[in-house]
């Protein structure tokens, strides 16, 4: 195996790391710059995750084989781990995934990697073992030759031995549990949409009757728990993000269609994830709210400005996504679901608040 080191604190590396690391890509939008074998590989993948060199480092990248440990660098730390799995030397699908650097060169030597890991290792400790200087800098994407790799395994007994002693489980790198991703929807994906709801309000006597006098204590994986929902929720989204494309298009509005996004990926404060349009054109603002269960009552979180928005805007829908993991998705369609004469609305959860 070998390893490698991707340092990323400049600005501009920052920026693409955010976008094709944290956030993930979307296949749809790289897929022309790639083989029908590469789309396979990638869509295993229930996120894509790509980094890119410049033409000054190709020979480190062309070191690059299937396996190997690339180790990102920002902030005088190693801050996360990837599994490279495919690499392509292609400046089109680079431009499409970052802008230039300042000199007008694209990142083209491109792979993609899985299996990430997030650390918080000191660049000094790691220097140490290594054999560099103590204040070393990583300037550029770097191969770690034999030598310094020995280095490593004399002091912890392998690489991995030594990262998995630094494993952060609170690092800024892992996406929030509401963080938008770039999620693949697998293509035999048929969802059941239920346009029409005949959903009859709990009464506001009703309670929870669960028993929650018997819990049993667990050890919960927030990182893990974490990133699952945020994979959850933006599942959800991309699938609605299909269906109203799709909607469009059978009905011959494919200038409309063209112009559904998923508003959320770019801004989380809107109240809604999807603009999409009816057929007349008109803007239909659509929260989604996604689930890996179905059946059972029909029950979800929203938030105070969804809420706000959602009273006061025309063609605001809630689309409920249950059995998301499944190949058959039921989509409940909800409109005007922000209406107290229709639905239960109860508030969930309370502020403190007091003058020091």
């Amino acid at each position: 195996m070998n390893y490698f080191i991707a340092p990323r604190s400049g600005e501009k590396s920052h920026k693409n790391y955010q976008s094709t690391i944290k956030n993930g890509v979307p296949l749809k939008r790289i897929s022309k710059h790639l083989d029908s074998e590469e789309v396979a590989i990638l869509s295993k993948e229930e996120i894509v995750y790509a980094w890119g060199n410049r033409q000054g480092t190709v020979s480190s990248w062309n070191k690059m084989q299937d396996g190997d440990l690339v180790i990102f660098y920002a902030n005088k730390r190693l801050v996360m781990t990837g599994e490279v799995y495919l690499k392509k030397h292609s400046p089109d699908l680079a431009l499409t995934l970052w802008p230039p650097d300042d000199q007008g060169n694209p990142w083209e030597y491109v792979f993609f990697i899985k299996n990430m890991k997030y650390i918080s290792m000191p660049i000094s400790v790691f220097n140490s073992a290594v054999g560099w200087k103590e204040n070393n800098v990583v300037q550029g994407f770097t191969y770690l030759l034999n030598e310094r790799v020995k280095g490593i395994t004399d002091k912890y007994g392998s690489v991995e031995k030594m990262l998995e002693l630094f494993t952060d489980n609170n690092s800024e790198e892992i996406p929030l549990e509401s963080e938008k991703l770039y999620v693949n929807v697998p293509k035999e994906t048929q969802p059941i949409i239920i346009k029409k709801v005949n959903l009859t309000p709990k009464l506001k006597t009703e309670t929870n009757t669960t028993d929650k006098t018997h819990h049993s204590p667990k050890k919960i994986d927030h990182v893990a728990r974490n990133k699952k929902n945020s994979i959850t929720g933006s599942k959800g989204e991309e699938l609605v993000l299909s269906i109203e494309r799709r909607c469009l298009e059978e009905a011959g509005k494919k200038d409309l269609a063209i112009r559904v996004s998923r508003v959320s990926i770019d801004d989380d404060s809107l109240g809604y994830d999807i603009l999409s349009f009816d057929l007349d054109g008109n803007k239909k603002y659509i929260e989604v709210k996604t689930s890996v269960s179905k059946g059972g009552s029909v029950r979800f979180y929203v938030s105070l400005n969804e809420y706000g928005i959602g009273k006061n805007k025309e063609n605001y829908f809630i689309y409920f996504v249950e059995d998301i993991n499944s190949n058959s998705p039921t989509v409940t369609i909800i409109e005007n679901p922000m209406d107290d004469s229709l639905f239960l609305i109860k508030p969930d959860g309370y502020i403190f608040e007091a003058n020091r």
